[in-house]
């Protein structure tokens, strides 16, 4: 497991609702005479807070990141025979998915399209995969590829398979 670090406002709002429970506890054992020393229940708060913090930012990209992966039988589908997934490159960062659609609709049917997003910063790469029907796909390519979309010049091409 790797310990990522929680975004400001999870960490800050974990810290201010532990305060007031500190400051509680504080009160709290200062009018039963328990304890002197109320930095150590800030402290402890404080501590608390951190830990609940960056629990929180775990655990909800942990689930971002299981929902985000397709089961080998959604694979399997969208990789059939007479579909082509298409790489578009230098894509403008600014490029909406809606856009993408309609440029590629205009050659045929679109299946899917899925502009690659930074892990970190969940910001736009600067380029996308377009899986439409095979033909419809190679017309694409032939059409689009080095024409300009959002002021930047397109690198239509067949997607290539990871090694």
């Amino acid at each position: 497991m790797t310990f990522k670090t929680p975004s400001p406002i999870v960490y800050f709002g974990s810290l201010l609702i532990t305060l007031p429970v500190a400051g509680l506890v504080y009160w709290i054992l200062q009018t039963q005479n328990l304890i002197s020393n109320g930095l150590l229940v800030l402290a402890a708060g404080l501590l608390i807070g951190h830990l609940v913090g960056a629990c929180s930012r775990a655990s909800s990209t942990q689930q971002r990141s299981t929902t985000a992966h397709h089961s080998p039988q959604t694979t399997a589908i969208l990789q059939s025979d007479n579909t082509s997934s298409l790489y578009v490159g230098n894509l403008a960062y600014h490029a909406k998915r809606d856009e993408l659609h309609a440029l590629f609709s205009q050659y045929g049917q679109v299946n899917s399209v899925r502009i690659m997003l930074d892990r970190t910063t969940h910001r736009p790469r600067g380029y996308a995969f377009v899986e439409m029907e095979s033909n419809a796909a190679h017309k694409a390519i032939s059409q689009l590829d080095n024409t300009e979309f959002c002021e930047r010049n397109l690198r239509v091409s067949e997607a290539k398979q990871r090694q």
